[in-house]
């Protein structure tokens, strides 16, 4: 047998060993791309339902949102109205005791005036 056989030889078994890793690579791309299909198929069969649940409750949650700033603004109103009630009831109550208060300092300023023009003593 010749060198030149022998080279020949060796290439066609690398060139076998080589065809079957790349029937083996090819293989294995494909049962990954099955894997990956399935996978992918099942995660739209799971998260489609989902994502229509997530859809729900967001417009419930907005719903009461919107309910709660209702109430809120109703609490706000309230108690706008209860401070201007209460400022008004304050100053009626307060009027007659500043009433007299001034009546008392007006008697005290006379009264003082009446004692400096009439001395005792």
């Amino acid at each position: 047998m010749e060198p030149v056989e022998v080279v020949s030889i060796v290439a066609l078994a690398a060139a076998v060993v080589a065809s079957g890793a790349l029937v083996w690579a090819a293989r294995e791309a494909v049962l990954t791309l099955r894997s990956l299909r399935k996978t992918s198929d099942e995660l739209r069969d799971r998260a489609v339902p989902l994502l229509e649940k997530i859809d729900v409750t967001v417009d419930a949650v907005n719903v009461e949102l919107l309910r709660i700033d209702s109430i809120i603004t109703t609490v706000e109103d309230a108690s706008e109205r209860v401070s201007s009630a209460s400022g008004t009831i304050s100053d009626i109550v307060s009027a007659p005791g500043e009433i007299v208060s001034d009546m008392i300092g007006r008697a005290r300023r006379a009264w003082k005036g009446r004692r400096r023009e009439h001395p005792s003593g």
